[in-house]
């Protein structure tokens, strides 16, 4: 019997792991398939296209390695500045990990791909610091609170995965961000403490 959730998940999978190694637009359905053992028939079943996939596996993949990431801060810690300045830390070591991808997803000034990836990451932070925002009773409008703070902290994880791929000196890179989210994480409880 087939399990559609299974399905899918490889197919995102497939495309995450041609993505490290080749651009968006070069990869094909073809390759997506070889590389999971399913027919195009299979694929076009649960996606409408390439983009479609993407989208599914973005949010997926997000929601999947952030969870995992912020349940096992969550199991270590109590201190909510803590878990803040992790929860924030590991935001920054994802974008880091996944940067193969992320830099993947561009090509010849077609930002589409990238806008998927950036909107599925954006979400997920939105649904982040709403429980947060919720969990401390900070009495303002999450929407524009999660887009305010995302917008900047995408820039930054970025720029931060950038320096880490390029600095000759990674620990003082490692070193810094740890000081920023630290920075970051004060910021946000300070402001959540005056309420």
């Amino acid at each position: 019997m087939r399990n559609p959730d299974k399905t899918k998940k490889e197919f995102e999978k497939a495309l995450f792991e041609l993505l490290g190694k080749k651009n968006y637009h070069d990869i094909t359905v073809n390759e997506i398939c070889a590389l999971t053992n399913k027919t195009k028939m299979t694929f076009y079943h649960y996606f409408k296209d390439k983009s479609d996939l993407l989208a599914a596996a973005s949010i997926n993949l997000i929601n999947e390695e952030y969870n995992e990431a912020y349940r096992k801060i969550l199991r270590k810690e109590t201190d909510q500045e803590e878990i803040e300045y992790q929860s924030i830390l590991a935001t920054y070591d994802w974008v880091a990990k996944h940067y193969k991808q992320i830099q993947n997803l561009i090509h010849k000034g077609d930002t589409f791909p990238m806008e998927i990836f950036k909107n599925a990451l954006a979400t997920n932070y939105g649904k982040y610091m709403t429980e947060t925002i919720k969990s401390v009773g900070y009495d303002v409008p999450s929407d524009y609170l999660s887009i305010f703070f995302f917008e900047g902290l995408y820039g930054s994880c970025l720029h931060y995965a950038e320096r880490l791929k390029n600095h000759r000196d990674k620990k003082k890179v490692k070193e810094d961000i740890k000081k920023l989210c630290r920075f970051w994480a004060k910021l946000i409880m300070s402001a959540t403490k005056e309420n």
